[in-house]
């Protein structure tokens, strides 16, 4: 993973796990391995999934507003995670 892999907002897909398949956006990281995900449907931005980077493919798509929310220190909502991720899987 590079440095920036996990940056907040970015789109990713489980590929391991009872959630293969799925997609979620980065809201955060724990640590160098492991990276918060929500989908504001399933798992909440308030209670996100934890999952190990190795388990996940990382596409080059950003979401902006959930991006630009957690530059500027404003809370990320389950409805901007929705709104974001269904945009971003649409362009897949």
């Amino acid at each position: 993973m590079s440095g920036n892999a996990a940056q907040i907002g970015r789109l990713v897909c489980s590929m391991q796990g009872r959630d293969s398949g799925r997609y979620y956006l980065v809201v955060g990281s724990v640590n160098e391995t492991r990276v918060m995900l929500a989908d504001g449907e399933v798992r909440k931005v308030d209670n996100p999934k934890i999952k190990n980077v190795k388990h996940l493919k990382f596409y080059d798509m950003i979401a902006g507003e959930v991006f630009d929310k957690a530059i500027n220190g404003k809370r990320i909502t389950n409805v901007d995670v929705r709104k974001e991720l269904k945009s971003l899987i649409e362009q897949i």
